[in-house]
């Protein structure tokens, strides 16, 4: 289940921001990232879209480009599981467009480590490059551990660095997205036993995620670096 919460989409960071060299993936259980393609599970819900505006088939940026309509893959997470996305919606459909992919991402993942599966569709179709192998081998570890996420993680202070004039570059437009999540009420949950463990606690519980997304020749807003930092001052209650 995903819930979204409009309003602004955060500041933009200046031209010299850069993705922070953090920690890999936090706790050694599934407890970080979200979601996976096609197919439903037993006890799965459909999961809304991150913004309003974004459907099965969204149309690309309206730059004037001939960026073909794309598809994306459907995502679903059972019903013990849910995310919420706050100030997620921008009103301005270029960010909107590229919100609205980063969050389908983070879904990708969460359902991939719901379904014990090392990478889906949806992470090899929102996810490329050295972002793509970071996710792979957290899903990995996820796995590993024996269990799965349960309960509720809260996205929050989105902050999109988004170039103008996008034609003008030499190659695909590319932007820089951090936000923040809050795992306070995010645990392990046994694979085989359903026992749910405690969730993170204090600091441990907020996570800075901060991304760079290349537009591919699909019109799709693809992850291709990924770090994290867990208790980030950035993301302090």
């Amino acid at each position: 289940m995903r819930t979204v919460t409009t309003g602004s989409g955060g500041g933009l960071r200046g031209p010299g921001w850069t993705a922070r060299s953090a920690a890999a993936f936090g706790l050694a259980t599934t407890l970080l990232l979200t979601g996976c393609a096609g197919g439903s599970k037993d006890g799965a819900t459909q999961r809304a879209a991150p913004t309003p505006t974004l459907s099965a088939s969204v149309a690309p940026l309206e730059t004037g480009s001939a960026l073909p309509r794309t598809e994306r893959p459907d995502v679903t997470l059972p019903r013990d599981l849910t995310e919420r996305y706050e100030t997620w919606v921008t009103h301005d459909s270029e960010r909107d467009l590229l919100l609205g992919d980063a969050g389908l991402a983070r879904g990708a993942v969460l359902d991939a480590l719901v379904s014990g599966e090392t990478t889906t569709g949806a992470v090899e179709f929102f996810f490329t490059g050295k972002a793509l192998s970071t996710v792979r081998a957290h899903t990995r570890d996820g796995v590993a551990s024996g269990s799965r996420p349960t309960g509720f993680v809260r996205y929050f202070k989105p902050d999109l660095d988004l170039p103008d004039g996008l034609l003008d570059l030499p190659d695909r437009p590319r932007a820089a997205l951090s936000f923040c999540a809050d795992e306070s009420r995010l645990s392990p949950k046994n694979r085989v036993t359903g026992k749910v463990g405690p969730a993170p606690r204090g600091a441990d519980a907020h996570v800075l995620y901060e991304t760079r997304l290349r537009l591919s020749e699909r019109g799709v807003w693809q992850t291709f670096e990924l770090t994290t930092e867990r208790g980030a001052a950035e993301c302090a209650p």
